[in-house]
């Protein structure tokens, strides 16, 4: 066993345009360098493109993990998308590092779409609104989901 081991997975989030994102997400540890770049329709909140980059990886098998990832396009961000990418581009067929890396990229999204759906999905109108604004903005999708958010 290593004295010191660390994983690191970064997300980032870049508009395209006025209705797509970018989600980047990558995953960095001693065996892996592995990046995913998944594009968004924000009216559709679905995925329209996705894609898959091991610079690093422990077994040369693992690059053919690569080719299901674009079995997730047409994807919707919504409750039982971590489970839908889990069965599409996990198991067997595919790689447990990207399903992390896309499982916790949807979690970012799906916050990131609870600004949009509210109506501030830029962070200069966010910046418009008081925070008593935005705690009513936001309240119905995330009552009772943390200290913050907890319904009187």
């Amino acid at each position: 066993m290593y004295d010191v081991y660390e994983r690191n997975i970064n997300i980032r989030l870049l508009p395209i345009d006025s209705n797509t994102v970018l989600l980047t997400a990558s995953l960095l540890d001693l065996n892996h360098s592995i990046t995913t770049e998944v594009k968004l329709d924000l009216a559709t909140e679905k995925i329209v493109d996705a894609d898959v980059k091991m610079m690093r990886a422990p077994y040369e098998q693992c690059s053919k993990a690569k080719d299901t990832i674009r079995t997730i396009i047409g994807f919707k961000i919504e409750r039982g998308v971590n489970k839908k990418i889990a069965d599409a581009i996990g198991h067997t067929h595919g790689c447990i590092h990207v399903v992390e890396i896309l499982q916790n990229a949807m979690r970012f999204a799906a916050s990131m779409l609870i600004g949009v759906r509210a109506g501030y999905g830029t962070f200069e109108k966010r910046k418009e609104l008081s925070e008593e604004e935005r705690l009513e903005k936001v309240m119905p999708y995330l009552k009772n989901t943390c200290v913050v958010f907890k319904e009187e």
